[in-house]
C-alpha cells in the first residue's frame, strides 16, 4: 500500500511532489566584483535536494487534504530545532518505497503551510487542510 511517512506521521499517499524531477545537483553563487564583473562560483552538491510536498486541486475533490490532528502533529515536529534528520519515506515509482533523510526547508519561506478547506470555528479534528511541506535532503 502506498503512503508517505514523516517522522511517523502518516501523511496521504497522494501528496504530489512539485519540485521532483527539478534539476538541483549543480549549486550556483553569483557576486558583483568592486569593477562590476559578475563572479560565478558553481559546485556539485551532495545533499539538499528540495522535496516540497503538496495537496492538489482535483476536479471537485481535494487530493491529499490532512486533518487536524495530523497538521498539530506536524507542527510539533517543525517548531522544534533539529540536530537529526527526519525520516521520510515516500512511494516508488517502481512500487516499493524510498527512504530519505529530510530536514525542514525554512529559507523557502515557512515548512508548513496549512489552509482549512472549509474554514468553520472553532476546528474540530475531522477538519480538512490544504499543505505545502518544504523538506530538502540531509
Amino acid at each position: 500500500m502506498s503512503r508517505i511517512l514523516l517522522a511517523g506521521v502518516e501523511l496521504p499517499a497522494d501528496l504530489q511532489w512539485i519540485d521532483e524531477f527539478t534539476a538541483w545537483r549543480v549549486g550556483q553563487t553569483v557576486k558583483t566584483s568592486l569593477t562590476g564583473a559578475k563572479i560565478v562560483q558553481e559546485s556539485s552538491l551532495q545533499a539538499g535536494r528540495p522535496i516540497t510536498l503538496q495537496t492538489q486541486r482535483d476536479g471537485a475533490a481535494w487530493v491529499g487534504a490532512v486533518t487536524l490532528d495530523v497538521l498539530r502533529a506536524l507542527q510539533a515536529s517543525e517548531e522544534q530545532p533539529r540536530t537529526t534528520p527526519l525520516a521520510l519515506v515516500l512511494p516508488a515509482h517502481n512500487g516499493g518505497d524510498r527512504e530519505l533523510s529530510v530536514a525542514w526547508r525554512r529559507t523557502d519561506g515557512p515548512g508548513i503551510e496549512a489552509e482549512p478547506i472549509r474554514f468553520a470555528v472553532p476546528a474540530l479534528d475531522g477538519d480538512y487542510y490544504s499543505i505545502t511541506l518544504r523538506l530538502m535532503t540531509v
